[in-house]
């Protein structure tokens, strides 16, 4: 789930445990680079011009890929590559930018009964955001607040629009070792953006992630949740352009501890309500605080 303007994801935060609740934010003047992959497959039926059908690639992040003007029914596949820093300020502050990759097929069925099929490859979009730690007292629940502004997105016709989106939210998290409860909400607000000679303004988001993750040992974590999103409709030249939506999916996923530096985790996120689609993250977080030890070093030290 890499570096999601949650990184107060507190799934992101899962990555780094098997069991680690209490060092959600990198470490004062130390980095972790996050990579990850998401493939999606969505199947939609009688889609409005202006309901783009969204990729999921963390708990409160999402990369748009545009339908096509006047489509009945569509079946998309697409890929998502993201990359991240994240940098500590301080205890309590984490700074954090990420980047998107896009590819995707996209097969439609026009109301007329014709039949298209668009592939692309694309840069997909650009975010900067802050974590702040509001409460981590081991005696009481955690509360992780954050904000991210969408540096740029590209546009169907081709066109970067630049600050059109940003995001707030916080995650609350509780520890009864070896479970962790969280609840992420956020709102996701977006203004217009000139799209072929039209203003275009996707509907704002309101997301509730609830989730649990429980550490099997030193080196595994699992974990589940719901991630629910209610979406307003869309509005082209100030006239509505489809109808608002909620949308229902699990989350589940399993990180695993290669070393003291180094997590690999992978999140399944079916569709239990709205569209048809299913979407697969891969990703890798390095964390830099936590360097592998070196058995030479550690020896040494033993003999002393």
């Amino acid at each position: 789930m890499l570096l999601p303007f949650i990184a107060a994801t507190f799934t992101d935060a899962l990555a780094d445990l098997p069991l680690t609740v209490d060092d959600l934010l990198s470490d004062e003047g130390k980095l972790r680079i996050e990579f990850s992959t998401t493939y999606s497959n969505s199947e939609r039926k009688g889609v409005e011009a202006l309901e783009s059908i969204t990729v999921q690639t963390g708990p409160t992040s999402f990369v748009r890929i545009p339908t096509a003007l006047g489509e009945n029914s569509s079946n998309v596949d697409a890929m998502v590559a993201s990359a991240g820093l994240r940098y500590g300020i301080d205890k309590s502050n984490e700074v954090y930018g990420r980047a998107s990759l896009l590819g995707f097929q996209q097969r439609s069925l026009s109301s007329t009964g014709t039949a298209t099929e668009d592939t692309d490859g694309r840069f997909a979009d650009a975010w900067i955001g802050i974590n702040h730690q509001l409460n981590g007292n081991a005696d009481q629940p955690g509360l992780l607040g954050f904000a991210e502004v969408q540096v740029a997105e590209r546009q169907a016709d081709g066109d970067t629009a630049y600050g059109e989106s940003m995001v707030i939210g916080a995650t609350a998290y509780q520890a009864y070792d070896p479970i962790v409860l969280s609840m992420t909400g956020a709102f996701q607000l977006n203004g217009k953006r000139e799209v072929a000679d039209s203003r275009i303004r996707p509907g704002n988001s309101l997301i509730l992630s609830p989730s649990v993750a429980f550490a099997v040992n030193d080196k595994v974590t699992l974990s589940g949740g719901l991630n629910w999103r209610a979406t307003q409709a869309s509005r082209k030249d100030g006239q509505k352009g489809g109808i608002a939506t909620t949308r229902t999916a699990l989350d589940l996923g399993v990180a695993y501890a290669l070393n003291e530096g180094d997590t690999l985790d992978v999140n399944v996120r079916p569709q239990v309500s709205g569209d048809n689609n299913v979407q697969v993250t891969m990703g890798w977080v390095r964390n830099f605080a936590n360097e592998p030890k070196q058995q030479g070093k550690e020896g040494g030290k033993k003999g002393e």
